[in-house]
């Protein structure tokens, strides 16, 4: 009996060491293309990537008013693949978005306004 629980232990470890290892070779094995969505798992900044640029959403309405319903298409890299690209402008709201703010009137009081986007 000794015997089995031995070979028993000893392929159990072999098993779990090549599956870490296999998980570990994995990591930062994403193709990243032009118009992915790029983030690294230390951050909560997502990046759009735009050829050799990555341009940060400043704020998670931004990223909404291009259309994203939630994060599912980010893809995880390393911090080594983000630094690859050189810092773009941030990504503005999309054209035709609607945002509330508040803005300062003519009394000098702020005031409660929406804003349109146009990007020119």
């Amino acid at each position: 009996m000794s015997k089995i629980k031995k070979i028993i232990a000893i392929g159990a470890t072999a098993s779990m060491i090549l599956w870490t290892l296999g998980a570990a070779l994995s990591v930062g094995a994403v193709t990243i293309v032009d118009g992915d969505l790029v983030k690294v798992a230390t951050s909560p900044a997502v990046y759009y990537i735009q050829g050799a640029t990555k341009r940060v959403f400043p704020h998670a309405n931004v990223y909404y008013s291009w259309g994203y319903k939630d994060f599912k298409a980010v893809k995880v890299i390393t911090p080594a693949e983000l630094a690859a690209y050189t810092d773009g402008n941030p990504m503005p709201f999309r054209d035709g978005s609607l945002f509330r703010g508040t803005t300062a009137s003519l009394g000098g009081k702020e005031a409660s306004a929406v804003f349109y986007v146009e990007n020119a």
